[in-house]
């Protein structure tokens, strides 16, 4: 008898939960940050967003304007996990997100200089040129 309440509950807290479109399946890989990035909510648009982890997961930091020294930034939002939150931007990044027009760059050094990855508006992409050694980034 017991378990049969506790089955049946379930199945009322998951319909009501599929009901109001909420899902309890885990979010895709490499979308879920990039679509936390991209909310529809303009906390995060006509931002670029650098994520501590490939395939837009981790922890991001969000950026409105060009920064010509990332030294000073950590990774601060927790995105698809914790990982890498507290962490410093500078030479720590490994995939970015861009969900709005501007493309961005992000540069190998300081002051906009050396090789760079572009990241063109509404994509998003792994770091190539500059994975985890990114130290400034540039509206297009």
């Amino acid at each position: 008898m017991k378990k049969s309440r506790i089955g049946a509950l379930a199945m009322t807290v998951a319909g009501t939960a599929a009901m109001m479109g909420v899902s309890a399946a885990p979010a895709q890989a490499g979308t879920a940050g990039y679509n936390l990035c991209a909310e529809a909510t303009s906390l995060w648009s006509n931002r670029l967003c650098l994520y501590y982890n490939s395939n837009q997961e981790g922890s991001f930091a969000g950026f409105t304007k060009s920064v010509p020294d990332l030294a000073p930034w950590i990774f601060g939002h927790i995105g698809t996990t914790t990982v890498g939150q507290g962490q410093p931007v500078k030479n720590n990044a490994a995939s970015a997100a861009n969900p709005g027009s501007p493309c961005w760059r992000v540069y190998y050094n300081s002051n906009y200089a050396g090789p760079s990855d572009t990241i063109n508006g509404y994509s998003y992409r792994q770091l190539v040129n500059t994975y985890n050694e990114n130290a400034s980034v540039k509206v297009c």
